[in-house]
This record gives C-alpha cells, structure tokens and sequence, in this order.
C-alpha cells in the first residue's frame, strides 16, 4: 500500500499553524515530502519536512490554477466577462494568460501520479494548494462538474489517499490530523 498524504498549506506567514501540521504528521513514517513551489506551500512543508528530518522537494505541476492576469485581483476587480463566465460554467473559463480548471486537474494529477509510482509501499506527503488537492480528489472519486466546489479544504487540512493495485481508496478528506 502506498499512502498520500495531502495537505493544504497554512495560513501565510502563519508560522504555528504550519508547527501545528507538522506536529500532527510527526507520527507518520514519512519517506519524502513534496511541495508547491509557491512560498505558503513551501514554508509549511519546510514544518513537516523538519519533523522527519527531510528536505521538501518542489514541484511546479502542484502549483494552485494559473489566474495568469487575474493573479491577486478580488472577484469584483475582475472584468464583467470573466466574473460571468465564473458563475455561470466556473470549469470551462479560462484565465486571462493562464489555465483552465481541465488544465489544473490534469497537470495535478500526472504530477500526484508520478509521485505515487516513485514511492512504492511509502507514506508520502504532498503540500499544495485547495484547488490542486480538490482536482485530485475530484479525479480519484470520480466527481464531475460543480461538485468539485463541494470539497472544502480548510488551510493546514489533511486528506489521505491510499493506492491498493493501482486503485485510489480516500480514507481522510479536510481532515486534521491522521
């Protein structure tokens, strides 16, 4: 069996809650930690990696959907078309110089995969983003459409998946702790 133990990141610049994740995964016999390359993602898998005596490796395919000219913007600064386009089919716009939900879910999920055939049999943690872990999970449960929304992911959240011959079992969704 292997095990994935995805977490969301932690507040940024919140240095406890990120001590509080790591406390909680300090139990787990983890082999490798991965991580996002955006700074929230990183600072809180450097907590986890340092309970384990591990360095975090970055992988740019577990970054959060790419805004692109949308990046920082709240929803009302966006242009009409796009916040339209948002609540009317939210899965199928695309950013402004950026990606797609299509686009998010399947970089997330070949990235997950190549993670979870390199560590055969391990506990393996990921730190990424709400939107990585919800195409995901979406993916492995088989959510289509707007049900991905209903996924809540909390900031330093806990979800696990374990792979039994190749087949994703979620054991833990939003969680926190293991």
């Amino acid at each position: 069996m292997t095990r994935l133990v995805l977490c969301r990141h932690a507040e940024a610049g919140n240095a406890e809650q990120a001590r509080e994740l790591a406390a909680a995964l300090a139990p787990l016999d983890v082999k490798s930690i991965y991580t996002s390359p955006l700074k929230r993602a990183v600072a809180t898998s450097r907590a986890v990696a340092a309970r384990h005596g591990l360095v975090p490796v970055e992988v740019a395919d577990l970054r959060e959907i790419d805004f692109g000219e949308a990046e920082g913007l709240a929803f009302a600064e966006l242009p009409s078309e796009l916040q339209a386009g948002l609540l009317a089919t939210p899965l199928t716009v695309r950013f402004p110089g950026g990606e797609t939900y299509g686009e998010l879910r399947e970089r997330v999920c070949c990235a997950l995969a190549a993670i979870v055939a390199q560590h055969a049999g391990e506990t393996v943690a990921v730190v990424t983003h709400a939107g990585s872990i919800r195409a995901a999970l979406a993916a492995w449960l088989g959510i289509e459409g707007e049900g991905i929304f209903r996924i809540d992911q909390r900031t330093a959240s806990v979800n696990i998946v374990e792979w039994f011959d190749g087949a994703p079992l979620v054991r833990l969704v939003n969680g926190s702790r293991p």
